[in-house]
This record gives C-alpha cells, sequence and structure tokens, in this order.
C-alpha cells in the first residue's frame, strides 16, 4: 500500500470517528433547554452558581403591567396565576450558534430592571448536530428536466469550519429525445 493509500485511509477513520462521536453524543445529549411553544425557566449560568446571595435594600421596583404582558407574550399559568412573581424586564436575543449570557439586571435607586446579554465565544472544536433534506426540479438549456434529492449532516466544527456528510441523487429527463440520465454521488463537505 502506497503512502496516498494510507493518508486517505487515516482522514478516513478519522472523518468516520467523528462522525461515530457525534451521533453517540447526540443521541444522549440532554435536550436544549429552550421551547419553541412557551416560557420556561432556564438554567443559570454555572459559574455564578455558587456566588452568595446578598440582600440589597430597595424602596420601589418598578414592573411591567402583569396583566397586559401575560396577554401579549401569552405568557405561562404558573407565572400569571403567582402573584408573588412580575416581570421586570424583556428582551430579544438574537440567534447566535453558541451559549449567550443574559443577566437581570436592576437599578436600586430607580427600581427599574434591565436585562444585558453577551454572547460566549465558541471553543475551537465541536461537535454539531445539524441536518438537511432537500428536493430540487428545474428545466435545464441542455432541453433537459432534471430532478435532484439528497441530503447532509453536519456533525463537527473547527473554528468557523464545519465538517460533514451529503448523500445526492439527480436525474435528467431529456424533452425532445426520450431518453434519461441518472446519478449518484457521496461524499464530505467543508463549509465555511
Amino acid at each position: 500500500m502506497n503512502l496516498k493509500s494510507k493518508i486517505i485511509i487515516v482522514l478516513l477513520t478519522i472523518f468516520l470517528l467523528m462522525a461515530t462521536g457525534s451521533a453517540i453524543y447526540f443521541w444522549y445529549a440532554k435536550p436544549s433547554p429552550v421551547s419553541k411553544t412557551e416560557y420556561i425557566k432556564v438554567p443559570s449560568i454555572k459559574t455564578i452558581e455558587k456566588i452568595k446571595r446578598v440582600e440589597v435594600p430597595v424602596e420601589k421596583i418598578v414592573t411591567i403591567e402583569k396583566t397586559v404582558i401575560v396577554e401579549k407574550l401569552k405568557l405561562p399559568d404558573w407565572f400569571k396565576n403567582d402573584a408573588g412573581k412580575q416581570a421586570i424586564a424583556t428582551a430579544t436575543i438574537p440567534p447566535y450558534e453558541g451559549n449567550t449570557s443574559a443577566i437581570s439586571i436592576i437599578d436600586t435607586t430607580t427600581g427599574v430592571g434591565e436585562i444585558i446579554a453577551k454572547q460566549e465565544p465558541l471553543s475551537l472544536m465541536a461537535f454539531v448536530n445539524q441536518k438537511e433534506m432537500y428536493g430540487k426540479l428545474g428545466y435545464a438549456t441542455s432541453r433537459e428536466i432534471q430532478a435532484s434529492i439528497g441530503g447532509r449532516w453536519l456533525f463537527g466544527r473547527v473554528g468557523n469550519i464545519k465538517v460533514g456528510t451529503y448523500v445526492e441523487g439527480n436525474a435528467a429527463f431529456a424533452t425532445d429525445k426520450g431518453s434519461s440520465n441518472a446519478t449518484f454521488s457521496s461524499g464530505i463537505v467543508l463549509i465555511y
């Protein structure tokens, strides 16, 4: 076996190990704490959990009118029915591939609350689990009707480069000759 074959075998082995590791990781990974259908309590920032809580006297706290915010944002019953819970600030945090840390703060002189947020930097390497399937249908200049179906699975990230695999099937049907052609391809995909 020549050096080129050995290099290809080593790279394919690394690729397959990454894919297997990613599949196992996401099979057993805990689901994301964010819900797309309702408001839920989210875990606090882990490095802050052990810091002592200190009571600070506040003369007044400015809250958002509870009945209006419950109606507008369709807040859950556990918040709506608890008179002791009030909303002091809201925020819309833009989507980001990594984690976003958010902190609710209050100005003790005015009683007004705010939320500050910071997007945490991505680690150098990580497992990702992005799957997509697609279908395409079109008409080509060669007078063929072309159809494609395929999918890809991105399972790893190194820096900003995502690594994965793809599978695609293509078919072309000539409209004036009555012939057809079909191909199948699969391989490795790198996305920047």
